[in-house]
């Protein structure tokens, strides 16, 4: 997933892709704010993917969020995810090639919502 994503760092772009493949450097990069878009892969302990996509949107609620998952159970996952507040569910029969263009679309609407939270409660998005 990461090599899709690849494109997204390069001009005119320029955005940062991290891949902490552990918790602390996860929250310790979420902590710093900013714009972000957290991609969670569903691998073998989908309860432990859910688990940290529900923490993710209940504490950092400006943070977007995409769950990627194979066939096996894809529709109950893909429901769970989507019970668990991402923003976008990319589970089969949509195709994997579309994670550049979710990732910049939701980064792209993170930059323009942080640029506009200092102009008031009408920034909420």
């Amino acid at each position: 997933m990461a090599e899709q994503l690849r494109p997204l760092t390069e001009p005119p772009r320029r955005w940062a892709l991290r891949e902490p493949r552990q918790s602390e450097p996860l929250w310790r990069y979420l902590r710093q704010g900013g714009p972000a878009v957290l991609v969670v892969k569903f691998g073998r302990e989908p309860e432990r993917e859910l688990t940290l996509l529900e923490r993710v949107n209940w504490q950092h609620p400006d943070v977007a969020t995409v769950a990627v998952g194979d066939p096996d159970d894809a529709p109950t996952l893909a429901g769970l995810a989507w019970d668990a507040g991402v923003s976008f569910a990319l589970f089969p029969p949509l195709s994997r090639d579309l994670l550049p263009h979710v990732v910049g679309g939701l980064m792209t609407r993170a930059i323009h919502w942080a640029g506009r939270a200092g102009e008031g409660d009408e920034a909420t998005p």
